[in-house]
């Protein structure tokens, strides 16, 4: 028999627990290992957004390195989790009688699906961070939870017919984002020509493809944040940075936030304490 959860209910221990009329925010330590994890639902809509570790799931959507924010609707059976121990995770609930009312005002999947976009990460981190603060007032709280919420129908792809040859381009510049890669040696792996390739890259990307090397850097960065202990200098020579300085650039442009504070909001840093909160 298939377990169903309450909304709210997961398999971690939490660290902070936020709960309003419809909705509930709260920050979980995972805590049941990956093989006793078994397959289950939940009662009401919810999304997960992994700070810590690896984090498994069957959600539709293209596998990225970094943060993943995963959505899942009601009564969707999965078994997502984490590989191996110290995951941590950002939970947003909504009440099994509210979700119909959701689908209906906003529209979204009734599959379960996965975002990497800069865009929704940033609006949950900024969530997670409001959540986390004592002072926090709930109508805020309220309106960036259905804010990122209504962020994820928005991701729609600029353009349904890009050439073959332009995913083999994202590929090349996800597998040597490390190097320092210049556009000719892309259009010249490709046999296509530089000014093209960046022009189609504009029409059906909606970035040129140094934004997407520098997007590839930050995500193999907070990749190695989140499950790693190498310090900071290392991460940004390793993933292609010149200097922590300039990761500390790019990481809060893409996210919102430098990366000490994504290492003492996630649960990283060794020793935080959450405010108490009523």
């Amino acid at each position: 028999m298939i377990n169903k959860f309450p909304s709210g209910q997961y398999y971690g221990t939490n660290a902070f627990d936020r709960r309003f009329p419809r909705i509930g925010l709260s920050h979980l330590q995972a805590t049941v290992p990956e093989h006793e994890v078994k397959e289950h639902s939940h009662a009401g809509a919810h999304m997960v957004l992994a700070t810590r570790g690896r984090y498994v799931t069957s959600a539709a959507g293209a596998q990225r390195e970094g943060p993943v924010l995963v959505y899942n609707p009601p009564d969707v059976v999965h078994r997502d989790r984490f590989a191996g121990d110290g995951g941590w995770f950002f939970a947003i609930s909504f009440d099994a009688d509210d979700s119909q009312d959701l689908y209906e005002q906003i529209k979204l999947p009734d599959f379960a699906v996965r975002h990497h976009d800069p865009l929704v990460i940033k609006q949950a981190f900024g969530l997670l961070k409001a959540a986390a603060t004592i002072d926090a007032v709930k109508l805020d709280l309220e309106v960036l939870t259905l804010n990122v919420l209504s962020s994820l129908n928005a991701q729609i792809p600029l353009s349904l017919n890009p050439p073959p040859w332009l995913q083999c381009a994202q590929e090349m510049i996800a597998d040597l984002s490390d190097q320092d890669l210049g556009i000719a040696d892309i259009a010249d792996a490709l046999g296509v020509h530089r000014v093209y390739l960046a022009r189609q890259y504009l029409r059906h990307l909606g970035c040129t493809p140094g934004d997407d090397l520098r997007r590839r850097r930050v995500e193999r960065a907070t990749q190695m944040m989140m499950s790693s202990d190498q310090t900071l200098t290392d991460i940004a020579l390793n993933c292609g940075f010149c200097d922590q300085s300039h990761l500390n650039r790019a990481f809060l442009q893409q996210w919102g936030l430098t990366p000490t504070a994504f290492t003492k909001l996630s649960g990283i840093k060794a020793g935080f304490k959450y405010p108490r909160l009523h």
